[in-house]
């Protein structure tokens, strides 16, 4: 149930974050920060609710009438107050271009009426053109709108208090205010905070790295808005000479001049040129100056670089790159390193086609037939693992905490810093651990004791501990503790870029990146793939085959219902009608107990009413028997989706993961059979005499499909 917010909520997040700037970040205050808490701490409750109000808004204006609120009880005495300590004021006529764009059409048309403007304005302009229109009018005639200013107060939020909202939450954002959002959201339980928290700490040790990131915020929103190359342009000037004081700075920076690279490398290459240059220790921007270089023909300058990368690099992808280019464009090697490895492949699997949208789960699929065991594993198996082995240091004992209840993500991660500031912590717990037991105990003993608090690495579900157990007892424990260690040296680098599956067979276990064809292997992987294999882990690319398999197994599905997929209503019926070679193999129906009344217009449609399926199973006692007709079949229905959907969601609530291939005959009579004036199951029945003896039952609606799927594959024979 959705909480109940108190009547003056506003005001309590207001003082909250005002306490925190005034207790916590001193420090990094100017005194303009300082005036303003005073002028704050000085108001009358009601001025402070009025303010707190104002500051909510996100208009540069705020229209009066609109100020207007229960815990309020004079609006003009708590504007009066804020307007005598000079927290709020009026616009004047420097603002009329403001005042006029946050006025109504009818009101702008009105404000016209008096004049003889010639031409007459329509009254079908849009919004936007009449605001321009009506700015150009009253451009030399000012005093014509001065009864307007006294109707609207400035929201001068960005004055003071976003200073104060950034130093809170670290970030800019467009859309709803920062704090306060996350405040509103954490009341009303909607947002996930973290538990036991108790004091929010300051993010910023200096009033220089406070204001270098701020600036740098103000920038990346300045980013956003930005529509012309004369901006942009504009923009990339001054962000060239903004400092940037710590490593959060110096990443943000490095990023909007990527950004800004890539969006004027078209319209001025100098200035390109000095935006990479500016980057510091950026490995993307020391990249793109290479190639840039290499295209202008400055080759043995490119060549000294790349020999420098190679023999002292800032990252293992900048390594990788170096690596390869030097190969490719001095060596004359025909093929890159990326393409290499791919081509190379330990393995080649042919797949049926009907994976084609999910190709991870064909590979699976085939796996599990042969009796190996695979997980879904990609980057949550390493992230999860990483965070439970480490918790602690990264949540509880570190130097670098977490600053308030919303933050999730370590910061020691963020800096690439962990190991360089715990070192001695993370090498006695690696040394701690003398067998697969000791750290599968220690992993287990983390997940108990911090089950469901919030993070910014994994997300905990029933099943998070299983592959984590597979891939502790069937690999080397130097393997494990090298491979975290490196994690933990340099997780940026290291936190995504996993194989897509893990791979157990008998005792033996190797992940597996899988890639269909067309699909190319990013850097990060290789970057990834080989800090894998160069601690012990075994690792297969396998590249997919698509084939058409002669002997699929189509599960066609028709499921009635109490109503559409949205609103909480339940299956009532479900009808398989399974299909191998163009002949029916099996099929089998069950009424189904949805727990709910079944409405009128719903028994109308179906016949099924509220007698039939009260003594029928619930689906949670037929969701066995249902899996093992669908398992390892296409999943077949008219209008897919919402047959698939339901089941998937039942399956949720029993706590059952659902998936599987799916083929909608919907999709396919339009492909097969065009310019029909209606693909509904009835009318396509009616057209190509379909036997259809009961619509809207799930036995006979799936029969009824199951010709029809055989009549399109039939007709698909006939083509190829």
């Amino acid at each position: 149930m959705k909480k109940e917010l108190p009547e003056k909520y506003y005001l309590a997040h207001f003082k909250e974050l005002i306490t925190f700037i005034d207790t916590q970040c001193r420090h990094l205050l100017e005194q303009k920060h300082v005036d303003f808490i005073n002028k704050v701490n000085r108001l009358t409750e009601q001025g402070q609710c009025m303010l707190a109000r104002i500051y909510s808004r996100k208009p540069l204006l705020v229209a009066i009438t609109t100020l207007n609120y229960n815990e309020i009880d004079s609006p003009a005495l708590a504007l009066e107050e804020l307007k005598t300590a000079q927290l709020i004021s009026h616009p004047n006529y420097t603002d009329y271009q403001h005042v006029l764009a946050h006025l109504t059409k009818p009101v702008l048309l009105a404000l016209l009426a008096p004049f003889d403007i010639q031409p007459s304005i329509k009254k079908s302009v849009t919004k936007a053109q009449l605001v321009a229109q009506t700015c150009d009018f009253f451009a030399t005639k000012p005093e014509h709108l001065t009864c307007l200013y006294n109707q609207f107060v400035i929201n001068n939020r960005f004055a003071v208090y976003e200073y104060f909202e950034f130093l809170y939450i670290g970030r800019l954002s467009t859309g709803d205010i920062n704090h306060q959002n996350s405040f509103v959201l954490r009341d009303l339980g909607l947002r996930t905070t973290r538990e036991n928290h108790t004091v929010s700490l300051a993010r910023f040790d200096t009033r220089e790295e406070a204001q270098s990131n701020y600036a740098l915020n103000r920038y990346r929103m300045a980013f956003k808005s930005a529509q012309s190359d004369d901006e942009y342009q504009a923009l990339a000037i001054e962000l060239i000479n903004q400092p940037a004081e710590g490593t959060l700075a110096v990443n943000l920076k490095n990023k909007l001049l990527l950004r800004l690279h890539q969006q004027l490398k078209k319209y001025n290459i100098e200035l390109c040129f000095t935006l990479l240059n500016a980057c510091e220790n950026s490995a993307e921007a020391t990249e793109l100056q290479i190639r840039e270089q290499y295209r202008q023909g400055n080759k043995e300058w490119v060549k000294i670089q790349l020999e420098t990368i190679i023999e002292d690099p800032l990252t293992d992808d900048l390594l990788y790159f170096a690596d390869d280019f030097l190969m490719r464009k001095f060596n004359k090697q025909t093929r890159s390193r990326l393409s290499a490895m791919l081509a190379d492949t330990q393995c080649v699997i042919e797949i049926d086609e009907v994976y084609r949208n999910d190709v991870e789960q064909g590979v699976t699929e085939q796996y599990t037939q042969q009796g190996l065991t695979v997980f879904y594993t990609e980057n949550t198996l390493w992230q999860s693992l990483f965070g439970l082995v480490f918790w602690r240091e990264l949540y509880i004992d570190t130097p670098t905490p977490p600053c308030n209840e919303f933050d999730m993500f370590p910061q020691s991660l963020r800096t690439d810093c962990f190991y360089h500031t715990q070192h001695q912590q993370i090498e006695a717990l690696l040394a701690n651990w003398q067998t697969p037991d000791d750290l599968l105990k220690h992993v287990c003993k983390s997940a108990a004791r911090y089950f469901e608090q919030a993070n910014g690495l994994f997300r905990w579900h029933s099943e998070l501990l299983r592959p984590l157990e597979v891939l502790i007892l069937n690999s080397s424990l130097a393997a494990l503790k090298s491979h975290l260690k490196n994690m933990t040296m340099r997780f940026m680098q290291l936190k995504d870029g996993y194989p897509d599956l893990m791979v157990l067979n008998g005792n033996k276990l190797h992940f597996e990146e899988v890639k269909a064809p067309g699909d190319k292997l990013r850097r990060n992987q290789l970057t990834t793939i080989d800090c894998l294999k160069n601690n012990g882990f075994n690792v297969h690319i396998a590249a997919v085959k698509w084939v058409n398999d002669p002997n699929r197994i189509y599960s066609v599905v028709d499921i009635e219902t109490t109503g559409s997929l949205k609103g909480g209503n339940r299956i009532t019926e479900i009808g398989i009608v399974k299909m191998q070679h163009g002949k029916v193999i099996d099929t089998w129906s069950t009424l189904i107990n949805p727990q709910m009344r079944i409405p009128k217009f719903i028994v109308s449609l179906t016949g099924i009413n509220d007698a039939m399926v009260a003594t029928a199973p619930r689906f949670t006692e037929i969701a066995e028997t249902l899996l093992n007709k669908l398992k390892g079949t296409i999943f077949v229905a008219h209008n897919v989706n919402f047959d698939y959907g339901f089941i998937r969601k039942e399956c949720e609530m029993a706590g059952i993961h659902f998936k599987m291939p799916k083929l909608c005959t919907v999709v396919e009579s339009r492909k097969a059979f065009p310019g029909l004036k209606s693909y509904s199951l009835g009318n396509l029945s009616a057209h190509f005499d379909l036997n259809l003896t009961s619509h809207h039952r799930a036995l006979a609606d799936a029969s009824a499909t199951a010709e029809l799927l055989l009549l399109i594959k039939n007709l698909t024979k006939s083509i190829t």
